[in-house]
């Protein structure tokens, strides 16, 4: 039996009564088991899977990387959230976009407090927080993952920016118009995407954010290699 701290960061339903859930962990990083049962008994995991959770679980190994889960536990189960569409959605995203990024069999503490904290601000918050929010959690979650969005000079020929100002995922970020193509967006922009990505997280729930594309889940496509299938529920 191996002891776990984790977030559900997604399920997946197998078969008739058994469930797959993803968590991330700060010590195993993506962690997968299966959990037996869970779609139709009363009182095995009962509302323990949800996503966002966090849990106090027991595993053990399975065939190849997936575990089976013995025991869940819910250490937080970030019920205000729960409360409005907004919030569920928005803790959703939160959670596929670190699940996403995160490796199996290898520490992530970064990225499971990023993912922490993200939920613990939306849970205690009496309205969502804004966009610059989500926009430094996606930020500081590229950077956890070891691929961090330049902002503050060009990617390509690392000198300061200057408009025009073009985002290339495949440069590794903001860069000269005459460096490389891509989309354009501002100095001015990037320079306050970089201040908000240096930012404590809870200190942007109501800071209006500045007008720009959603450059970071494009990064997100191009070095994932998939798309967020919650950013649709947002409306992004």
């Amino acid at each position: 039996m191996k002891p776990l701290v984790g977030i559900v960061v997604g399920t997946v339903d197998y078969g008739e009564a058994d469930r797959i859930v993803h968590l991330l962990t700060p010590t195993d990083g993506k962690v997968s088991a299966m959990a037996r049962g869970a779609r139709k008994s009363k009182r095995r995991f009962v509302g323990a899977l949800e996503a966002g959770n966090r849990l106090d679980v027991e595993v053990k190994k399975g065939r190849g990387d997936l575990f089976t889960l013995i025991r869940a536990d819910i250490d937080h189960g970030r019920s205000h959230i729960r409360k409005t569409l907004e919030g569920i959605t928005l803790a959703a995203y939160f959670c596929e976009f670190a699940g996403g990024l995160a490796r199996a069999a290898q520490p992530e503490p970064r990225l499971y407090g990023l993912l922490d904290v993200a939920l613990l601000v939306l849970d205690a918050s009496t309205e969502p927080p804004g966009r610059l929010f989500r926009l430094a959690f996606e930020a500081k979650a590229l950077t956890f993952a070891g691929i961090t969005p330049v902002l503050d000079r060009c990617a390509v020929c690392g000198e300061a920016l200057s408009d025009p100002v073009r985002w290339a995922c495949g440069a590794g970020g903001a860069v000269h118009e005459h460096c490389s193509p891509g989309t354009r967006f501002g100095t001015d922009q990037a320079l306050a995407l970089e201040r908000a990505r240096r930012t404590r997280l809870a200190e942007l729930v109501d800071e209006p954010a500045p007008p720009v594309e959603e450059l970071f889940q494009t990064h997100y496509h191009w070095h994932v290699g998939r798309k967020l299938r919650s950013a649709a529920m947002l409306g992004l």
